[in-house]
Formats: C-alpha cells, sequence, structure tokens
C-alpha cells in the first residue's frame, strides 16, 4: 500500500480496516484470518461473482444458449455501481492494474450482451448498450459494427451509412492512422443491401453453433 514509505500508523490502520470489514461481513471471524506476514480475505465480491457470472456467460453462448446467456450477462452487468472499477483506490498500482482488468471484462461483457441482443432479434435492446460503448469506447471497432448492425435490422440503414460509419472512420481511421478493412467492408456490404444477419456474421464475433 505504501511501498517503502508507510506511516507510524500503518500497523493501526490496517488492523481498523480488518475489524470494519468483519464488521460488514457481519462479525464473521472467517472473512479475514490472519496469515504470515497479513490477512486474507476470504470473502466473495461483486467482482467475484461478477467474472463468474461473465464466464459463464460466453460459455452459454458458445454453446448456443442465447436467452440463457443473455440472462448470465444481464445479472453480471447489473452488479456494477457506475462507469469505473475500484473508484478511490486506484493511486495503488496492483489495484488499479485490477481495476483495469475487471473494466476490460465488463468491456467484453457488454459485447456480448449486444451480441445476444441481436442474435436473438431485439435489436432495440441492443441500441443503448452500444451507444453507450461507442461513447466510452470510440476506439474499439466492434461496437461500431454491432451498432450498425443493429440500425439496419429496424430499417436505419441509411443513418448507419450516413452518420454511423463517418463517426466510425473517424474514430478507427482519422485519429489512428490505421487502416480498417473490416470496417470498410462492413459499409460497402451495408451499402449493397446486405440483411442484418449477414451483416451480423462480418462482425468477427465469435459465431453462434
Amino acid at each position: 500500500m505504501w511501498d517503502d514509505d508507510a506511516p507510524d500508523s500503518a500497523v493501526q490502520m490496517v488492523r481498523n480496516h480488518v475489524g470494519m470489514i468483519r464488521r460488514l461481513a457481519g462479525g464473521r471471524g472467517e472473512a479475514v484470518t490472519s496469515i504470515r506476514g497479513g490477512y486474507r480475505l476470504s470473502l466473495e465480491t461483486d467482482a467475484d461473482r461478477f467474472r463468474v457470472r461473465a464466464r459463464q456467460s460466453r460459455l452459454l453462448h458458445e454453446a448456443g444458449r442465447l436467452p440463457e446467456s443473455l440472462a448470465a450477462v444481464t445479472e453480471a452487468l447489473a452488479l456494477w455501481r457506475g462507469a469505473e472499477a475500484m473508484t478511490g483506490v486506484r493511486d495503488v498500482l496492483d489495484l488499479e492494474i485490477a481495476a483495469r482488468r475487471l473494466e476490460e471484462t465488463r468491456f467484453r461483457a457488454e459485447e456480448l450482451a449486444a451480441q445476444c441482443h441481436l442474435r436473438l432479434g431485439r435489436p432495440q435492446e441492443a441500441l443503448p448498450i452500444l451507444h453507450s460503448m461507442t461513447i466510452r469506447y470510440p476506439s474499439r471497432e466492434l461496437p461500431w459494427l454491432q451498432l450498425m448492425a443493429a440500425q439496419a435490422s429496424i430499417g436505419r440503414r441509411v443513418e448507419a451509412s450516413t452518420e454511423t460509419f463517418p463517426q466510425a472512420r473517424y474514430h478507427l481511421v482519422e485519429q489512428s492512422g490505421l487502416d480498417m478493412p473490416l470496417l470498410n467492408r462492413f459499409h460497402q456490404e451495408l451499402l449493397r443491401g446486405a440483411e442484418a444477419a449477414a451483416l451480423l456474421s462480418l462482425t468477427g464475433f465469435p459465431r453462434v453453433p
């Protein structure tokens, strides 16, 4: 926590926090156990539950069990409070790394939730997820592709082509200087009038068996 610059009160501060955790756990002594050199937390946290449900959702999706996959990932995402993980403690390097990993898992879970809605023929439910993702992660390609597929599914193909695609190209190509062949191919298929299912298959997301 403090590297080599711990305050004189460090030991007592840790003990105070351990006591607080035990009280929050209902006084269960096994919630925090003493080990050599410190303590071990034995509680299941929201982060633990989130990881488990997110993984279950992906496995269900791979098995083609889309309604169950959507239910699991929705439950996982409902555990989040706010947009960022572990706010207030990220000045500690190890916790910053852990928070970033959690946020990446959340991003993958949101991708999966949107994909489930689209595969189940519910593009309207996918739209708010995807609009939020393109705002928070403008340099990620898949949410832009999913958003255009969702718009095409509900008859908003012109909007997808003339509004969403230019925004995607700006963030993915012009801002980065990278070539995005998949984005260009997707736009060509969109202009050719490809069906929504065909567009969705171009996103690069793992196909449902």
